[in-house]
Formats: structure tokens, C-alpha cells, sequence
């Protein structure tokens, strides 16, 4: 496929790397000069500096030999506008515009992607708002994301020395582990791998599970790490994200403590969010946040713009005592190093964005699409077709198929039936089939399957 990304900052880049990895061809249009070189030295795309709006550098960048144009600046209107005049000068492409202003997603009262004459409006506020309430819900260690419309659990479970999962290898953990699980990758310093049966856990890596919910306590126990149940929650910054979820965790009964630096924001969420108390404070003042902490709040949700600036305010809150901290960060590969010190997520609005748009490139057999670490390897959901064009796949079990090195079935789901899959699993047409892959095995994965 042949792709147009405009904008290069963390998004736009973010995008144009996996793609090329997935081996699409790929030409990025950016305003800045210095992104624009720094990414030209970096990425094997065609890379043009200049604005997106401009016909000239639509057409340079081969707009209407091109499948899909991605706008991801930093401005609303700027995105919107260039897929527009893309679709003008190539009628047969689709277009995809990150919006961040909630009024363009606000549904029936606002023009939709369709009437916008656009294919796809993303914005991931109340996406990211929603998988932090799901993180606060979530009593265990580490985070849990929910796969197959909730019937099967991914655990990123952290590990300490005193978790009996530690310096085993796979295969001698089978008997360990609760019924229908699997170890599906592991992340630590060097980032996410794939493991094999002789691969072995080690303290302060993380360990992505596949499972069925009914064994998520299970594995609480077994992470050597003790788990609460969140009553109270404090929120650092409250932009589009901290407003959603401020919202949803009203919903669902509780009022969240917010530190809002900005006074007149502070002012309009008061107004917005009745059961939320709503402060005028800077969250990054030590004495504020210890004052906060000691009053009230044992879930600490980080929003800040900074990313470093944030990891700071949450591994000092859960040196305050916090039993539970998510962090907003868009570098992930922070990861490893703030988990070691006791931040149990971070959540990414970039990733967000990144995961909404991958999925849409990818529509047809891939169902879906998560990704783990960052950008490291995916967990892809895809339909087997009734007629296989490798028919070899449905009549052998999956130690005989020949998979790709980096890649791992993980699970299968065949119509309400959930199978974490072994060496012995077969597929059937019309299974939903889950594997674990690195970013360049994708494609090899999906014309394997397709």
C-alpha cells in the first residue's frame, strides 16, 4: 500500500516507522525543517519539507498514485482541511484525520467523518479516559487489557524476587501456572521479545499473559506483588483526557480529588464534573501532592503534557505511599525504568492514535490489533477465511505449521470457546486466531493466514 503521512511529531513519526517496517511504501510531508531532516536521515521514505496544504507538495509526494493519505499535525482544522484537498486531487484515496478538539467526535450533534467526506476522524481522549478506568478497576499488579470483547485477559504482570514465577523456564512453569494460560511475551530492558519453552523470567521484567478472566486472581498471587481495591483517586492535570475520565469515574460512583495548575481551567471542570473536587494547584509541588496523598487518594493518575515531568510526579507519588500510579507518557521507552519504580502503567495518547489508525490501515482479515512495548511486537487478532488460501493451516496441528520465527499463536476463539493455544491446537475456518508477532513479521503473518 502507499501511504501519505503529514506531520512528523510524535504521531506522524511513530506511524511512518511501523509502516515502513510492515513494508508499505511511504512518503511523509512535514513543515518543520528540522524534523524533516532528522526523519530523512533516519526512515527509507520520501520525506518533504513543506506544508501538507500545499497542492504542490500533495502532488510531489504522489498523492493520486497513493492509497491512503494519514493528516496527523498538530492542528484540527490543518488536518481536516488537507484530507479534503487530497480528496479533491485524487478522488479514489482515503483519508484519516487526528482531530484533538472533543466537538468533532461529539456524535449526532457535529459532522461525521462521512459528511466530512473524510474515511476515518480519530481522537484518542476518551479511548485513553476509558483504559485508565479499566487500569484503576484493575486490583492486581501491572495492568490487564481485555481481548475478544472481554473473553480473553492480557496480563502485563511485573515481577518481583519473591514471585514463584521467577528463574524457571516456560516449560517447567506449566504446571505452575493456572488452566489455559501462556506466557506470550516479556518485557525488559532491551524491550519486548518473544519467548520460547527455555526462555526464563527474571525480577524486574514484566511477563504479557494470556488468559481467561476467571484466572486473572490467580496469577495476583503468583506476581509475588499485593493488590488493592481503589476507593480514591487523584488526578494531576486535567486536559481533554483527565475531563473524560474525571467523567467516567463519576459514573461509576466515585469523585476523584484533581489538581489543575491552569486557574481558569481549573474553573470550567469544577463546573463540569459535581462530584469531582477540583483544586488550583500545581501537582508537581512535593508538599501539595504529599498533603493530597495523605488525606485521601490511593490511585494517582499522572496527566501532565511533559513527559519526563510526569514520570517524575508519579514515581515520587508512589514513594508517598500511592498503592496504585498510571502515568501519561508518550515515550515508552521509559517503560522498563519507571515500572522498577512502582509505576504500574503508562498510558499513551500517541499510542492511542497510532493503534486506531494501524487498524483501519489493516482492516480486512485483521480483526484487531494491540501492541506491546513500544512498537515492539503486536498481538494480532485474525479471521481465518472459510477457504484458506494455504489450506495447510486448518488440517495440521501448530507445531508442524510453518510460522514465521518471530511469531507465536497465542490464543484461538472459535465462537464462544476460548483455546490458549499449544503445540497440539488446530485451526478451523472462521476461527478468530490470536498471534503474537514482531512489527516485520506482520505481513508475513497475515498472508500466512489470509
Amino acid at each position: 500500500m502507499y501511504i501519505i503521512v503529514v506531520g512528523a511529531g510524535e504521531v506522524g513519526s511513530y506511524l511512518a516507522q511501523i509502516l515502513v517496517e510492515e513494508g508499505h511504501n511511504v512518503s511523509v510531508i512535514e513543515s518543520d525543517e528540522r524534523l524533516a531532516r532528522a526523519l530523512d536521515g533516519e526512515l527509507d521514505a520520501l520525506v518533504i519539507q513543506g506544508s501538507g496544504v500545499s497542492h504542490a507538495n500533495l502532488e510531489r509526494a504522489g498523492v493520486r498514485d497513493a492509497d491512503l493519505l494519514l493528516a496527523v499535525t498538530q492542528v484540527d482544522e490543518v488536518n481536516l482541511i488537507m484530507c479534503m484537498t487530497a480528496a479533491r486531487l485524487a478522488p479514489r484515496i482515503r483519508t484519516v484525520a487526528r482531530v484533538r478538539e472533543a466537538a468533532y467526535l461529539a456524535g449526532d450533534e457535529t459532522l461525521g467523518a462521512a459528511e466530512l467526506g473524510l474515511s476515518l476522524l480519530v481522537g484518542p481522549e476518551r479511548a485513553v479516559a476509558r483504559e485508565v478506568v479499566d487500569l484503576i478497576s484493575y486490583e492486581g499488579a501491572g495492568s490487564v487489557h481485555y481481548l475478544a470483547g472481554g473473553k480473553i485477559a492480557l496480563l502485563e504482570l511485573p515481577l518481583s524476587t519473591d514471585s514463584p514465577l521467577v528463574h524457571e523456564t516456560l516449560a517447567e512453569l506449566r504446571d505452575v501456572f493456572p488452566a489455559a494460560s501462556l506466557v506470550a511475551a516479556i518485557g525488559g530492558a532491551r524491550g519486548v521479545r518473544i519467548p520460547r519453552g527455555d526462555d526464563r523470567l527474571t525480577p524486574d521484567e514484566r511477563a504479557y499473559i494470556l488468559t481467561l478472566p476467571s484466572c486473572i486472581e490467580e496469577f495476583w498471587i503468583l506476581s509475588g506483588r499485593p493488590w488493592h481495591h481503589v476507593r480514591h483517586v487523584l488526578i494531576v492535570g486535567c486536559g481533554d483526557i483527565g475531563l473524560h475520565l474525571a467523567s467516567e469515574l463519576e459514573a461509576r460512583g466515585l469523585s476523584p480529588t484533581i489538581l489543575e495548575l491552569d486557574e481558569r481551567r481549573a474553573e470550567i471542570v469544577a463546573r463540569r464534573l459535581p462530584r469531582s473536587i477540583v483544586l488550583h494547584g500545581d501537582g508537581t509541588d512535593p508538599e501539595l501532592l504529599r498533603e493530597q496523598l495523605e488525606e485521601r487518594a490511593d490511585a494517582v493518575v499522572v496527566l501532565l503534557g511533559d513527559d519526563e515531568k510526569s514520570l517524575l510526579v508519579g514515581v515520587f507519588a508512589r514513594h508517598l505511599g500511592a498503592k496504585k500510579v498510571i502515568v501519561r507518557a508518550d515515550k515508552l521507552a521509559y517503560a522498563p525504568i519507571v515500572s522498577r519504580l512502582g509505576v504500574d502503567a503508562l498510558i499513551s495518547p500517541k499510542r492511542a492514535v497510532a493503534d486506531r489508525i494501524l487498524r483501519f490501515v489493516r482492516r480486512g482479515h485483521v480483526e484487531s490489533a494491540h501492541m506491546l512495548g513500544d512498537h515492539d511486537v503486536e498481538i494480532l487478532e485474525l479471521r481465518l477465511p472459510a477457504r484458506p488460501t494455504h489450506p495447510e493451516i486448518v488440517r495440521r496441528p501448530l507445531r508442524e505449521l510453518d510460522l514465521p520465527k518471530d511469531a507465536l499463536v497465542g490464543a484461538v476463539l472459535r465462537g464462544e470457546q476460548v483455546l490458549i493455544a499449544d503445540g497440539n491446537t488446530r485451526f478451523e475456518p472462521g476461527d478468530d486466531v490470536f498471534v503474537v508477532c514482531s512489527t516485520d513479521a506482520v505481513a508475513r503473518v497475515e498472508r500466512l493466514l489470509s
